[in-house]
């Protein structure tokens, strides 16, 4: 027969206060509750480990005597269900969905914590367990105290909460009875404590049949409550060896072993009891004395009078507050041999810290009681082991999972370090967080790091959040990607040359800002880099754009259907301004008209460059949310690279003076040679400062920091005036890392961090590859992973590359979505290759895929 207690009968609260929103046990004890947001993990140096410790401390110091502190961070199992039903999934294509499956039912560990601040209508230390409600027959309620007293109370816990409040470290959020209490809308935290959930809104009986069992859960308790159980010294940060190298010092709080660190179901109470130090020094004196007496016959009261002599010293002399303390760990599951796994491992990591794990086998229901939030007081002095203050707070969790939602507007999909799925905003959140001043980016990934497939990632979710993005490539990594978003894709050939028009306009009235840009292209063709330029000449061509777009407009009013570009421009200048010029009292000397059309002469009709910016395709390219120059095949031509990089920037300017309500990026992929003159230098020194205006983006990805400082435009323009940095693995720079440092200023906190990519990686997980995200001193690090057909999207491996094309080819009428699935399932052109469960193709022990199957694909 099963031996249970009914909650109903023996549960120890009493009631919510309405006014004061308190919790009133049935032994009278006043508990204020709190919700914890604490630092995220693995984002903290050792200085704020060190200032989070003080913020501990001091806000411990403003209770009284007798006051407790229960801190409970409740770990519980989760799995990520994809929303297939959001809009989001429902207007993208397939990579979205694929993802979204990719990751469904991934298991991640949800955290959340609390705080209660317990003022004990008795002395918690003239108590025992064994005393604890729920072994009683009848409660009794206690008289209330007076309204003194809660007035005191509430005093006191005001100011402990201001504390936290005012070091912008930590937030604490006060509790009231819609959250203490089920509301029918979430789920009350007694609710969660007895369900040990985070949904379940039902009040579980307990068993204690074969152990501690709550809501049907196997559950095991360790607890630190003896003095002879901690180890010599406590710190409250260690070195995470996993993240850390031989140059870089990764920390992580000591308390984080038996909290974030533990992945599995578990509770993690931390329980502190204000102790009388005077009266203890007192008690302690007395059994020096005592310890004296007997000395001569004991050597063990030597080492006792020394050890209290000791302690007294340390709260004399350097002011040491004196607390009780006590930890417990609570592990649980549903199956019992889980459980005990579970169990295992918790004792490993309370050893690796250096504590003694005790398991509790005959008080473990007395323990789960007393930590019932508003039941501290019950612990027992039994349970209570005295130290300083400091050491005590050394062993609290202070951080917590990555606050990134599971889905977010404007968000990237990436994994935080434990692998939970993710959507990272970093353009547009933190800018109305006032993180960053502008949403310009840098990429920075050594050659083989995943920086084209990050960039293939980063932009496919751009786009698909509705982002205009202008990209300049040298290499062809994008065009897939290209391909898949309907985007149009510039580059050279033969027999298909590039083609621009920047002169046509569909009203032929375009504004000021259209017509600058024009007379600063026609300016940088007529002129060398780092010619002088006179102020009649810039006049000079400002006016012959203005009055090339007001004869064109009359040409089109007259029933002339005119076609705006540069053969019409050039006929324009050649045959009808001279004869504006000279009535505005134009003059050789001034401006060498000329000169301007000889020089100009072979981008007209059928001259060497005729075809060049005359386009009757390129007209839309401000309208387009996704255009790729591609400029591998042009990188070195004298004349077609420079003029193609200014039309770039002259088809962006106009894109940001005439798109309106969407941010317009432009990224410059590995373009290095054009950052090398002197106008496209100038060019993205203007736009880092001024984008932000027009709701604008300048992104730069190279493999290089060094790319970044040969030139001193480009680097005021790129480092300084870009507060969001994408870094990939930099252990090749390790050695020399303090001139990465020095060059992106670094602060060491995010060198630390940035050094710790790819440590540490969980080798049970599909592929992926990390980066840190900086947002101005913010620096956390993420994982980038897709789904195997994600994957196939945005791959620039030539073989695999190549892989995709044959079978799009052979099987699927060039199709790409489907062939990039097929190629998923393990399909190739020439037969088909087995997959395991995560989409890698298997291989025969010699590294070489198996044999294709009767030359056809199957699934």
């Amino acid at each position: 027969m099963k031996k249970s207690k009914t909650l109903a009968d023996l549960f120890p609260i009493l009631c919510i206060d309405e006014t004061t929103h308190c919790v009133v046990s049935k032994n009278a004890d006043i508990t204020a509750a709190f919700e914890v947001q604490a630092p995220e993990i693995f984002a903290v140096s050792d200085g704020e480990y060190d200032t989070l410790h003080d913020i501990l401390i001091r806000a411990t110091k403003v209770l009284p005597t007798g006051y407790m502190v229960h801190k409970q961070d409740l770990f519980i199992e989760d799995v990520y269900t994809p929303p297939f039903g959001s809009e989001f999934l429902r207007t993208s294509n397939y990579v979205a969905w694929e993802n979204e499956r990719h990751f469904a039912d991934r298991p991640y560990l949800r955290h959340r914590c609390y705080l209660y601040v317990t003022r004990p209508a008795l002395p918690p230390l003239k108590r025992t367990s064994s005393q604890s409600s729920l072994l009683k027959r009848h409660l009794v309620p206690k008289e209330l105290l007076d309204s003194r007293t809660w007035a005191e109370f509430v005093d006191v816990v005001n100011q402990f909460a201001a504390i936290y409040q005012d070091s912008g470290k930590i937030k604490l959020q006060r509790l009231g009875p819609d959250e203490l209490l089920d509301n029918g809308e979430q789920t009350g935290l007694y609710q969660r404590y007895f369900s040990l959930s985070l949904d379940d809104p039902t009040l579980h009986d307990v068993e204690l049949t074969d152990g501690l069992k709550v809501a049907g859960q196997q559950t095991y308790t360790y607890a630190i409550s003896e003095l002879g159980d901690f180890p010599n010294e406590v710190y409250n940060s260690a070195r995470l060896e996993q993240f850390s190298t031989d140059s870089s010092h990764f920390p992580i709080s000591t308390g984080s072993a038996l909290g974030m660190l533990l992945p599995f179901n578990h509770i993690y109470n931390q329980v502190l009891l204000i102790d009388d130090g005077d009266a203890l020094t007192n008690q302690l004196v007395r059994e020096v004395k005592r310890h004296h007496s007997f000395a001569a016959w004991s050597k063990e009261n030597e080492v006792s009078i020394r050890s209290k002599d000791a302690f007294m010293e340390e709260v004399k002399d350097r002011n040491r507050r004196v607390v009780r303390a006590h930890y417990n760990v609570l592990v649980f599951h549903r199956d019992p041999d889980v459980a005990d796994t579970y169990r295992s491992q918790a004792a490993a990591a309370i050893s690796k810290l250096g504590f003694k794990p005790k398991l509790a086998s005959h008080n473990a229901e007395t323990l789960f009681w007393s930590c019932i939030p508003g039941n501290i007081a019950e612990i027992g002095a039994d349970n209570l082991a005295t130290c300083f203050l400091e050491e005590a707070t050394a062993l609290w969790n202070t951080e917590t999972n990555y606050r990134d939602d599971f889905f977010c507007k404007n968000g990237l999909l990436l994994t935080d370090r434990f692998g939970r799925p993710c959507m990272v905003d970093p353009f547009f959140e933190p800018m109305q967080r006032g993180i960053i001043a502008n949403r310009n980016f840098m990429v920075v990934g050594p050659s083989g790091s995943g920086k084209s497939f990050t960039m293939n990632n980063m932009v496919y979710y751009l786009l698909s959040h509705g982002i205009h993005v202008s990209l300049v490539d040298v290499g062809g990594s994008y065009k897939r990607l290209c391909s898949l978003m309907g985007g149009r894709y510039i580059t050279y050939e033969p027999d298909n040359p590039i083609e621009f028009n920047p002169f046509y306009s569909a009203d032929l009235d375009p504004d000021e800002e259209t017509k600058d840009a024009l007379a600063n292209l026609l300016m940088a063709l007529w002129k060398k880099d780092g010619e002088p330029t006179s102020k009649a000449e810039e006049v000079t061509v400002a006016n012959i754009v203005h009055e090339y777009y007001g004869a064109t407009r009359r040409a089109r009013q007259a029933g002339d259907e005119l076609f705006p570009c540069f053969d019409s421009f050039y006929e324009f200048t050649r045959d009808t301004y001279p004869a504006i010029f000279e009535r505005n009292m134009g003059s050789e000397k001034e401006f060498n008209l000329n000169n301007f059309l000889y020089v100009l002469r072979p981008f007209h009709a059928d001259n060497q460059y005729g075809y060049l910016l005359n386009s009757r395709r390129n007209i839309d390219l401000m309208e387009l949310p996704f255009v790729i120059y591609e400029l591998d095949n042009i990188k070195d031509h004298p004349v077609l690279f420079p003029i193609t990089t200014i039309m770039i920037m002259n088809t962006y300017v106009r894109k940001l003076f005439s798109v309106k309500g969407v941010l317009k990026m432009l990224i410059i992929e590995e373009a290095w040679k054009a950052l090398a003159k002197e106008n496209f230098a100038q060019f993205l020194k203007w736009c880092s400062k001024t984008v932000r205006k027009h709701w604008g983006s300048l992104g730069v990805v190279t493999q290089e920091v060094d790319d970044l400082v040969g030139n001193a435009i480009v680097k005021d323009a790129i480092i300084n005036n870009s507060p969001i940095k994408f870094l990939l693995d930099q252990h090749n720079y390790e050695k020399r890392f303090a001139e990465v440092m020095q060059t992106l200023s670094l602060s060491e906190k995010q060198a630390n961090i940035i050094l710790s990519i790819n440590k540490g990686k969980d080798p049970n997980r599909p592929p992926y590859n990390d980066l840190a995200l900086l947002l101005g001193d913010y620096c956390k690090v993420y994982g980038v992973e897709v789904s195997r057909t994600a994957y196939g999207t945005f791959t620039t491996e030539r073989q695999e590359v190549e892989a995709i094309n044959n079978l799009a080819e052979a099987h699927y009428g060039n199709e790409l979505e489907s062939a990039v699935k097929g190629w998923a399932r393990g399909e190739r052109a020439g037969g088909y290759l087995p997959v395991n469960s995560a989409g890698v193709p298997l291989l025969h022990p010699n590294g070489q895929p198996p044999k294709a199957l009767n030359g056809s694909s199957q699934t």
